[in-house]
């Protein structure tokens, strides 16, 4: 008995030894896979099909992770047994763009898996022809905007319907603005006076969502030799004698006043510029000087922000002028003729701003003189105040001087052939009143040299007195001299106490 157990036992042994080696052969007879040991790149389009050949050693298994991709234009993924293989993949055109789209193809044998080959399917080419005169862009060209801050493209051909036709863009510094089929690149006014070359600014023309063109856009920025100005060139402001207001050009049409300082901007190549002020008096002309310690206080940002601010003028009527040239411009000059010879010309022996130079120019003021207050000249039709300054042309001051007028009793003003003003002299009563012929006014034509005829050449009426605090009597007045003219006040003694340089308009 104990014989046949044992017998038993080694044969189940025997018998579970045998299944375990026959397991072991049966696995180990299970083939490595071997794959391909190149990735194959096939660049194909839309439409076109790709064949991909290879060898398996055991069962398989490929697959393209691309919608657009698939087996025989069904499947995604297909399988079979051992041996040569070839499997053709249709490439269709589902959510094509104008970059090129990757398929990745997938070879699984056992456990493992590669990546054989890779299909690349092309953008989209010609779906937009744009450009201009001079040259047509395709996808991914940079378009460079030039110094003039703007330009135009035309979408000349489509394959898309234009109301479909969506642009963005990525660049801060541009404004984008499309009239159908006319698109104007604007470089956004802030941005004018800095070049622009970043690699992610761009625009994109696209079919709602999906991108037909991209262009890579930049700016070279403004001219280095030239200046912008906002407001332009102001001439002919009238700062007040307090120097806390000014009137512009435009005064005698608006009537506005506006307070000081006076506030400019400069636009010039990455601010690089530089300022140059010069008094200006008809004797001597426009001089250069130097800011420190001038009438006129100049505050620069140094990014284009001018302050102008003035100090309270005790003297006579003054005039300045304030220019800014662009650095480039400036290296220039200092290596040839010098500031003065670039901006001025000889007038006469008088330097006079050359016309070609007015683009350099901030503004051109004058100051009034706290004396000119105390000759007033009204409009007759209106009764509005008018301009009055001291007069500062040294011949005809030193003309009235020889009557009798001191400097600061000179005063100018431009007047209309036959217009009707009122002029006020600002002389006590007591001293002038023409109502009672205690005071008159004499009239020499400047051309001439000799006395205007009352009646004849001018006609005067004394008329109601102006309240000032103080009264005055007021003269009407109305000329029909044709040339430039000076009037005199002059009292019952015949000494002359105050002078009017008149300018004749038409």
């Amino acid at each position: 008995m104990k014989t046949m157990k044992t017998n038993k036992f080694w044969m189940c042994a025997l018998a579970m030894t045998a299944f375990l080696m026959g397991a072991c052969i049966e696995e180990n007879e299970a083939p490595t896979p071997i794959f391909p040991t190149e990735v194959a790149t096939h660049t194909v389009a839309a439409g076109e099909e790709v064949t991909i050949a290879f060898t398996a050693n055991t069962d398989w298994q490929l697959s393209s992770d691309a919608m657009w991709c698939k087996v025989d234009g069904l499947f995604l993924d297909t399988n079979g047994k051992a041996g040569e293989q070839q499997v053709t993949f249709h490439v269709n055109a589902d959510g094509q763009s104008v970059d090129d789209s990757k398929a990745n193809i997938s070879l699984r044998m056992g456990e493992e898996s590669r990546v054989i080959a890779t299909i690349v399917r092309t953008g989209i080419t010609n779906a937009i022809v744009l450009g201009n005169d001079s040259v047509n862009y395709t996808h991914n060209q940079t378009v460079t905007i030039g110094a003039e801050g703007t330009l135009t493209l035309v979408i000349k051909e489509t394959t898309f319907d234009k109301n479909n036709l969506y642009i963005s863009q990525s660049a801060e510094w541009l404004d984008i603005q499309r009239d159908e089929m006319v698109i104007t690149l604007n470089v956004k006014p802030e941005y004018l006076k800095y070049s622009q070359s970043n690699a992610t600014d761009s625009i994109c023309f696209s079919d709602r969502e999906t991108p037909m063109m991209r262009l890579h856009v930049a700016y070279t920025g403004m001219d280095a030799r030239t200046i912008a100005l906002e407001p332009a060139t102001q001439w002919g402001l009238k700062v007040a004698a307090d120097g806390q207001t000014y009137k512009n050009s435009l005064y005698e049409m608006t009537q506005e006043v506006y307070d000081a300082p006076i506030e400019v901007t400069v636009t010039a190549l990455n601010d690089a510029y530089t300022l140059y002020y010069a008094n200006y008096d008809k004797s001597n002309g426009c001089v250069l000087a130097d800011t420190a310690g001038l009438w006129v206080s100049i505050t620069d940002g140094m990014q284009g922000g001018i302050t102008l601010s003035f100090e309270e003028n005790a003297g006579g009527e003054r005039t300045g002028y304030l220019f800014v040239l662009p650095n480039a411009l400036c290296d220039e000059v200092a290596q040839g003729e010098g500031v003065a010879a670039f901006l001025f010309e000889d007038m006469d022996g008088i330097p006079e701003l050359k016309a070609a130079c007015e683009q350099y120019l901030i503004a051109e003021f004058t100051q009034e003189s706290a004396l000119a207050g105390s000759f007033h000249l009204i409009d007759g039709p209106t009764f509005e105040y008018m301009e009055v300054a001291l007069e500062t042309d040294e011949m005809y001051v030193a003309f009235a001087e020889s009557n009798g007028v001191s400097a600061n009793n000179v005063f100018k003003a431009e007047l209309e052939f036959a217009h009707p003003y009122i002029f006020n002299p600002m002389l006590p009563l007591e001293l002038w009143d023409p109502s009672i012929a205690n005071g008159t006014i004499s009239v020499i034509n400047i051309t001439t040299g000799e006395y205007a005829v009352e009646g004849e050449d001018y006609f005067i009426e004394p008329t109601m007195m102006e309240a000032e605090g103080d009264d005055y009597m007021l003269l009407q007045f109305r000329s029909y001299i044709e040339s430039d003219y000076i009037v005199f006040f002059v009292d019952a003694q015949k000494v002359h106490h105050k002078a009017l340089v008149v300018t004749t308009k038409y």
